[in-house]
């Protein structure tokens, strides 16, 4: 064989196997993800048995129950992951596509751990099959941060040249940076609540339900209507409700005259996450969250105010990779015409306030 000709053989070759680990991409992702899952699950089922045990025999017990989950999750996640990237953009046609691996992650967990004869099948099949779904939607959320943030590296390596897709892949990636442990500290809470609280489940369940029917469309939109925006806050804050129970309250209102204006995608949400995961979750008795969106003057003014522990120091700038997303994408999308301020609120907590142009509507 000739020296080009082996060339040619060895790009192929990379070239395959660049696409192999392309159609694999998040493997590690989800089977790390179903690692900790059955980690929980192997501790949860031992707890009560653990106190006869000493510590190598607990350990022992431990280790063998988080085999048996091991054996029945890891198995159809390489199908799954497969699934996930070889499925079209489209949110409603991936969605489509990932039924099957979802049912059969499902399926072999419950015949694996049970047998289709065992009395209580049905009940173990709807269990794994909504951790199955859960699993698929944080994979789902993780599949779509790395495509932006390869999106945003392919085109860094291009050069200044190509400025204006630099901004729209950055733009995107920020759109992106929706956190995957929320989707799978909400299936451990529903996993929790399924055994001890069956209507607080339901509501979770449906909750969340909610919140990705109107958060995974918007992966790849830049502006949301105020009123899609709100209702996406509301759902989002309604889980929390029931995760929190008494520790949380909230208002969302919007002005009248104002649900059709414009707005980047999923950035007030940004504001409340922030506002749950420094203010109200550190306080022990927690608190109360208020959303709201007025007209002032020729501006749109949202506003997250919240009564938790607040900041010792001055807020002005504000902190966080939360706030420092926020602040990037209205400089890139409005310039000097939009503003996020972050202020001390009375008697206690912060509020986050951002000022956007009002945009006249038909």
């Amino acid at each position: 064989m000739s020296i080009g000709a082996r060339g040619m053989s060895g790009s192929g070759s990379l070239y395959w196997r660049a696409r192999l680990r392309g159609m694999f991409g998040g493997l590690a992702y989800a089977v790390a993800l179903a690692l900790a899952l059955v980690a929980s699950w192997a501790i949860q089922s031992e707890a009560n048995n653990l106190p006869r045990y000493g510590a190598a025999e607990a350990l022992r017990h431990i280790s063998h129950t988080a085999f048996q989950y091991a054996v029945a999750m890891l198995p159809p996640l390489p199908l799954l992951t497969l699934t996930l990237n070889l499925a079209p953009r489209a949110p409603l046609k991936r969605a489509a596509w990932l039924v099957l691996p979802v049912f059969a992650m499902a399926m072999w967990s419950s015949i694996y751990m049970l047998g289709p004869d065992d009395p209580v099948w049905r009940g173990y099949f709807a269990e794994r099959l909504l951790t199955a779904v859960l699993l698929a939607a944080v994979c789902w959320y993780q599949s779509a941060m790395r495509g932006a943030t390869d999106t945003l590296m392919g085109t860094q390596i291009e050069g200044a040249t190509l400025g204006a897709e630099l901004e729209r892949a950055r733009l995107q990636m920020l759109r992106s940076q929706i956190e995957p442990h929320f989707l799978f500290n909400t299936l451990a809470n529903v996993r929790t609540l399924a055994r001890i609280d069956r209507s607080s489940a339901v509501e979770m369940l449906d909750n969340l339900m909610r919140y990705l029917a109107a958060a995974l469309p918007k992966l790849r939109e830049g502006e949301s209507s105020l009123d899609d925006e709100m209702r996406l806050v509301d759902a989002y804050l309604r889980i929390f409700r029931v995760r929190m129970g008494t520790r949380l309250s909230y208002e969302v209102s919007t002005a009248p005259g104002l649900d059709d204006q414009r707005i980047p995608a999923m950035m007030l949400l940004t504001l409340v996450e922030n506002a749950l995961k420094h203010g109200i979750n550190p306080a022990v008795e927690g608190g109360f969250i208020r959303v709201s969106a007025a007209r002032s003057g020729s501006s749109l003014v949202l506003e997250v105010a919240d009564s938790g522990q607040g900041m010792t120091d001055q807020p002005k700038e504000g902190t966080g990779s939360g706030l420092a997303n926020v602040r990037l994408r209205l400089l890139m999308q409005y310039g000097d015409s939009a503003t996020l301020t972050v202020a001390h609120a009375v008697p206690r907590g912060l509020v986050a306030a951002i000022s956007l142009p009002l945009r006249p509507t038909a």
